[in-house]
């Protein structure tokens, strides 16, 4: 399960992919295959079962921050 995915970038005439993704205060790109970053992207931009399996959904900020008082 990919967490912290926060989108893709490809810079045209390239052969390798960028997906985005956020650790902490970092963002690291993560190089992909252009076959597999599209394949990838179709994925996370998709609203059916697989998205679920390899994505796991950002949470919301009320529940980020309730979780850090305790």
């Amino acid at each position: 399960m990919i967490k912290g995915c926060v989108g893709f970038s490809i810079i045209g005439g390239r052969l390798v992919g960028d997906m985005l993704l956020v650790r902490g205060k970092r963002v690291l790109h993560i190089p992909l295959p252009i076959g597999v970053y599209h394949i990838m992207k179709r994925l996370w931009s998709s609203k059916n079962i697989l998205r679920k399996i390899f994505y796991k959904d950002s949470t919301d900020w009320k529940d980020i921050l309730e979780s850090k008082k305790d």
